[in-house]
């Protein structure tokens, strides 16, 4: 597996999963980081990852912001004479550093792994796509119940940017 100039990678990966595990992060974290940061050693899932120039990427970025800015419009309609204090645009800097992070730790994966399914049910694809991003979502509320309904935002959010930036064929 270790050929050609892929030793930069071997070793950024292991320097990577070392501040990982000697962080204080907790654990759940850290598990995930380390299955993300084995998981992008395999070429297939970096070919899925990159093709398209870096679609699910810019994917998981775009529904992120699209939540936060979401989220500061309806704060903005919920009280509008606060609508651009530092005090708002600091929690909003909160949520996008989250939403973000939930991502493209969690939510990249996920939609890896629908990809990867659906693809194999050309007939029903979107649907299975959308249930099993959904599906990711909803088993959030097992892992963190106070982050349950703004995980399904985001599936729908990433599964929705998701269909309408893939490349379709006609």
């Amino acid at each position: 597996m270790i050929k050609g100039n892929s030793y930069m990678l071997v070793f950024s990966m292991l320097m990577l999963l070392l501040i990982v595990l000697v962080s204080t992060t907790p654990i759940m974290i850290k598990a995930l980081l380390a299955v993300l940061t084995i998981a992008l050693y395999f070429p297939a899932i970096r070919k899925l990852l990159f093709k398209d120039k870096f679609r699910k990427i810019k994917v998981a970025l775009y529904s992120s912001l699209s939540f936060t800015i979401g989220l500061l419009l309806l704060s903005a309609f919920d009280e509008p004479s606060s609508t651009l204090t530092g005090d708002t645009l600091s929690s909003m800097i909160v949520v996008l550093f989250y939403s973000v992070m939930g991502n493209f730790i969690y939510g990249l994966p996920a939609s890896l792994l629908a990809e990867l399914i659906s693809i194999r049910f050309f007939a029903i694809r979107i649907w299975l796509s959308g249930f099993i991003h959904i599906g990711f979502g909803l088993i959030t509320y097992f892992i963190m119940p106070g982050l349950f309904i703004p995980a399904i935002i985001c599936a729908i959010l990433f599964f929705a940017l998701d269909e309408i930036t893939k490349p379709h064929l006609t």
